[in-house]
């Protein structure tokens, strides 16, 4: 059986849907004494999906890492 595919929100290639793979979501996550959170409740179904190498290279990117290129081409 062939694995569900999905077009990765960064760089438009498709991902598949496995281990591994990113999916952006949304829902409620209660305040905890320590910080952070354990799991979403009533998560929402995935709104889009990305490959772990896009998602590293977008922490690099936004954490001043890796400087963004752009170009009009």
């Amino acid at each position: 059986m062939a694995k569900e595919k999905k077009k990765c929100y960064y760089c438009d290639d498709y991902v598949e849907i496995s281990v591994g793979a990113y999916r952006k979501v949304s829902g409620w996550a209660q305040i905890r004494e320590q910080g952070g959170s354990n799991s979403l409740a009533f998560m929402s179904e995935p709104e889009a999906w990305a490959h772990s190498a896009c998602i590293d290279r977008q922490k690099q990117i936004k954490s001043g890492r890796l400087k963004q290129t752009e170009t009009l081409f």
